[in-house]
């Protein structure tokens, strides 16, 4: 690494000032130090260099060291060419322009010229996801009972690399993501799909050690009938969970921050995406008040295009980490849940029995069913969602139109209608057709009460009664 470089990460590396709470990381838990660094302390550096790059910051060295085994995926440039979609996006656009070494961006757009070559700008909630399967995948191995299935790192990072014969590239989760939510090259995805890729990707790769990946778009319900006969035709499979929650409208109620801190606790825990509209972050653990994050907004060339292992392996392994408070968080999460064998999906029911955010049930409900894609739909005899309707499930429920079929309303996926529920519950996001098959309902962790809604004049003459 050159001098400036080792520079610029050391003025903007985070300093500890905590030294009561412990620190957290995916189940893994370290004591705090003081800034003296009363714990791990090395031989005194010598001269002013010396000092400035060994300094210490208040961290536990162990800490410092799991943070630096967690596999960070970031932005790229300069990969194998993604082909535009003529009505998607265009590759070029001056946030990338200015965001990226202005060379390669030209060199792109000379070479390339309908092709994205960098994902800058859009890719943020992919790399997010990469980092919570990468680290998925990364826990199995390590624990993998059977040493003939153990793999090293490079392994795994070459799973991630830059192209489309890699399965789990940023080309793959694209291609998946046109196919299963509609997204166009170059355009964002959300935590739905971005799991649906997931879900897909690993579900087709079982070299990867994961026997089935299991999605939930809309919230954390997890059925014992999707999990158990996993488990049953082999008690030491591994089954991936994906759970879409939003945990508020604007930011994360406070109501739910020990569970988020619980869920990270947890052996289990693999991470969580999320953080705000537009700008995913990779949250690994927490400290009190503070959730950390890797954050994916850095711009590197090609993984591919390294060619050494040890290139490869540090340009997806960094100690420059960050952190939030619960109170600055999106509520859009993705949760990441790793349960190997049966022992541990016992385990891990229990440990969950008590949160308000994740709920283990025996049964699905019958209004809702598994298609031929492993997503939950509703039942062919509901009204379709593109209707307004009345919501009366328990009383706990509001259901709301998609936002983009109310009248003179813009529509973004991804983004929410301003709907407050009574207790529990429900937005509706989807595409630009509601109609489509990838149409989703978001269900929405809120405690406050019902408001009206902006709705179109026929809805309203034809609803009036029941909201």
């Amino acid at each position: 690494m050159d001098f400036f470089q080792k520079v610029s990460q050391q003025l903007f590396e985070l300093e500890n000032s905590d030294t009561v709470n412990e620190l957290i990381i995916l189940g893994e838990k370290f004591t705090s130090v003081d800034n003296n660094g009363s714990e791990g302390e090395q031989a005194a550096p010598s001269g002013v260099l010396g000092t400035f790059f060994n300094r210490d910051r208040g961290w536990n060295p162990k800490f410092l060291v799991c943070v630096q085994r967690l596999l960070h995926f970031t932005y790229r440039t300069k990969f194998e060419p993604i082909p535009k979609d003529p009505a998607g996006p265009s590759p070029m656009n001056f946030g990338t322009l200015f965001r990226d070494n202005p060379l390669n961006s030209i060199e792109s757009a000379i070479n390339h010229p309908d092709c994205f070559c960098s994902d800058i700008g859009w890719g943020c909630m992919i790399r997010t996801g990469q980092a919570l399967l990468g680290n998925a995948l990364q826990r199995r191995s390590q624990r993998s009972r059977d040493a003939s299935e153990n793999r090293d790192d490079t392994q795994i990072i070459n799973w991630f690399e830059d192209r489309y014969s890699a399965p789990f590239s940023l080309h793959n989760f694209v291609k998946e993501g046109l196919r299963l939510s509609h997204k166009l090259p170059g355009e964002w995805f959300g935590p739905s799909a971005t799991s649906r890729s997931i879900q897909s990707l690993v579900n087709a790769f079982p070299e990867c050690g994961i026997s089935k990946c299991l999605i939930s778009t809309d919230s954390a319900d997890v059925y014992e009938d999707d999990i158990d006969p996993v488990f049953a035709q082999d008690s030491q499979s591994t089954v991936l969970l994906l759970l879409g929650v939003k945990l508020g409208l604007d930011n994360v109620n406070s109501r739910y921050w020990d569970d988020v801190r619980h869920i990270l606790r947890s052996r289990q825990s693999v991470g969580i995406a999320g953080g705000r509209p537009g700008s995913s972050l990779y949250f690994f653990g927490y400290q009190n008040e503070y959730l950390f994050y890797l954050d994916p907004h850095t711009s590197q060339l090609d993984l591919a295009s390294l060619y050494s292992s040890q290139e490869k392996y540090e340009s997806v392994h960094s100690n420059r980490f960050n952190k939030i408070h619960f109170s600055e968080l999106d509520p859009s999460m993705l949760i990441g849940v790793l349960l190997e064998g049966s022992d541990d999906w016992e385990t891990w029911k229990l440990e969950v029995s008590q949160s308000q955010i994740i709920q283990v049930s025996p049964t699905r409900p019958e209004e809702y069913c598994l298609d031929d894609d492993g997503l939950v739909s509703e039942s062919e005899g509901d009204d379709e969602l593109g209707e307004i309707r009345d919501s009366t499930l328990g009383d706990e429920y509001v259901d709301v139109a998609p936002a983009g079929q109310q009248a003179d309303l813009s529509y973004n996926e991804d983004e929410f209608q301003d709907v407050q529920c009574k207790n529990q519950k429900i937005l509706i996001v989807g595409d630009h057709d509601s109609t489509a098959p990838d149409t989703e309902v978001e269900r929405v962790l809120v405690g406050q009460e019902t408001i009206p809604l902006i709705i179109s004049r026929e809805a309203q003459q034809s609803t009036t009664s029941t909201l």
